[in-house]
């Protein structure tokens, strides 16, 4: 499974990058992702964005591509087009969560529409860590047990009807979930793992450590 790596501006909490990457990663970096992969000794393979963030001087061995300030689309929705075309089936998204509410709102959202391009794709950082259940794609899935963590479960769709959630200390069987009420809010991991599953419609799942 060929793998990108997307390392954003804005990292709230740090990151094991030892446990995240490995060799075979392509790197990414958008804007200031550069500083932070340099302050990490992280091989970056493309830097791209209107480079208004980053402190450091651009590097001159790094495949660079620069945009407009003046643009329709975020540097991350640029990375994201780019892992797209280079046909990678993984994506993790390390940052762009927390700092400007705007910004990780965007985010979300191009979470769920790159959602499904790619076998497998997630954001996270030091704490949490999101990523899409869409029944378009698939029904169901199990998350491990995860130590100190809550793991919370939104309708991105207008409703998700059929939820099932077992394995947790807030079971739910043949729910549906609305976009307007966060039922699903700090769950707890209550056995080894975790089932969740939806019969239609869209949830964003969100692991957070406590």
């Amino acid at each position: 499974m060929k793998r990108a790596v997307i390392i954003t501006s804005y990292l709230n909490y740090n990151i094991n990058f030892g446990e995240t990457l490995n060799s075979e990663d392509y790197v990414i970096c958008t804007d200031g992702g550069y500083d932070i992969a340099l302050e990490h000794g992280i091989n970056v393979d493309l830097l791209l964005g209107d480079f208004d963030s980053i402190k450091n001087s651009l590097p001159k061995n790094v495949k660079i591509e620069k945009f407009k300030p003046e643009k329709d689309f975020t540097d991350l929705d640029l990375a994201l087009k780019s892992a797209v075309e280079s046909g990678y089936d993984e994506v993790i998204i390390i940052g762009g969560i927390g700092g400007r509410l705007d910004h990780t709102v965007a985010n979300l959202q191009l979470l769920s529409h790159y959602n499904d391009y790619f076998d497998r794709l997630s954001m996270l950082d030091g704490k949490n860590k999101c990523f899409i259940l869409d029944a378009g794609k698939c029904h169901e899935l199990t998350l491990p047990q995860k130590a100190d963590s809550y793991f919370s479960v939104f309708s991105l769709s207008e409703q998700c009807t059929g939820v099932t959630i077992t394995g947790a200390k807030y079971n739910v069987t043949d729910h549906t979930f609305t976009r307007s009420f966060p039922l699903g809010v700090s769950n707890e991991f209550q056995e080894k793992s975790t089932a969740i599953s939806i019969k239609d419609g869209t949830l964003l799942i969100v692991i957070s450590a406590k």
